[in-house]
């Protein structure tokens, strides 16, 4: 199998984890909405069990990470929360300055914050050398 062929797939891998996050979020925020929490509560309580579900997957079957998780668990925040601003952002100026529709806007930002953050993630969060992903 070639780097690519295995980028390809740790990339793929990369994405089904990131609907498993996405599942684990929603499930929350839906339940916590059917109790009547907050909005605002059920949404971030839902994003910080998405983010540990991300870490752990991709930390063990993404990237299959050896570092230490003081070492790797804070980069993988630091990416999610990069994540965050960087969606929201995308998505505030496609709604906001090009008068896209929500749901397309957010369509547009999830892909692209797909890539930023895999990026990010294989070149530094689990990398297993500095700027080296693990191939």
């Amino acid at each position: 199998m070639t780097a690519m062929d295995r980028s390809l797939r740790r990339f793929f891998a990369y994405a089904l984890v990131g609907g498993a996050g996405t599942t684990a979020h929603y499930g929350l925020f839906l339940g916590l909405l059917s109790l009547t929490a907050p909005v605002l509560l059920a949404s971030c309580a839902g994003y910080v069990l998405g983010a540990v579900v991300n870490y752990w997957l991709n930390r063990s079957v993404t990237f299959a990470s050896q570092h230490p998780h003081r070492e790797a668990a804070p980069r993988f925040l630091a990416v999610a929360a990069f994540g965050l601003v960087l969606n929201l952002s995308i998505v505030t100026l496609l709604v906001g300055w090009a008068r896209w529709q929500p749901l397309s806007a957010q369509i547009a930002a999830t892909a692209f914050c797909l890539f930023a953050t895999y990026a990010l993630n294989a070149r530094w969060s689990f990398a297993t050398a500095i700027g080296q992903p693990k191939t």
